[in-house]
């Protein structure tokens, strides 16, 4: 500080230097969520395989699945399930369809308001898009730029009677894995 003063400088002045050190020797910086949002918004559309472990309270072993998950923008995700059975759940808007066994159920997500917000965490989360998140969530951030962790906690009492977080971990602009905890400490991990 008293270089700094030295040489005509302020401490606030040596913030732009700072963020350049830390690029040139890969200093990890924490990022904030409006960065984070924007990266995620220049890469939308994805798809990947995933393996899915959910821990049911009424279910003595967790049940563990795999498949694909495809993301095309703004508002189309598909979860499709091969092992240990195959399904699909296709959101679209606010249609949702699944197909299990044959059967094809489908409904709208305003009917399930819990569901719309779960959905719109994850869609949201993937889109890059922070207004849509938090419309039903506080937002809390950790990591780094290369390794963060997004918190979404509910904001009202409705939807936290359903799920307590969830909690997507990235790498850049990649997601790795989505943690949705339930109210009733259910969870699920992809």
């Amino acid at each position: 500080s008293s270089d700094l003063v030295a040489q005509g400088l302020s401490p606030a002045d040596s913030l732009p230097a700072l963020e350049r050190v830390a690029a040139r020797y890969a200093i990890a910086v924490t990022p904030d969520v409006a960065a984070l949002m924007q990266q995620l918004a220049r890469h939308p559309a994805d798809q990947a395989r995933f393996t899915e472990t959910k821990k049911l309270s009424v279910l003595d072993a967790p049940v563990v699945s795999s498949g694909r998950l495809i993301y095309s923008p703004p508002d189309r995700l598909e979860k499709i399930t091969v092992q240990p059975k195959a399904e699909s759940l296709t959101v679209e808007s606010d249609q949702v369809v699944v197909v299990r066994d044959g059967r094809r159920r489908e409904m709208r997500l305003q009917q399930v308001p819990e569901a719309l917000a779960i959905v719109e965490g994850i869609r949201g989360t993937l889109l890059g898009n922070e207004a849509m998140l938090r419309q039903y969530y506080d937002l809390r951030l950790v990591g780094t730029e290369k390794d963060w962790r997004l918190a979404l906690i509910p904001r009202e009492e409705r939807l936290a009677r359903w799920v307590r977080q969830i909690t997507v971990n990235g790498q850049r602009h990649v997601v790795s894995s989505i943690e949705t905890l339930q109210a009733d400490g259910d969870s699920s991990i992809m």
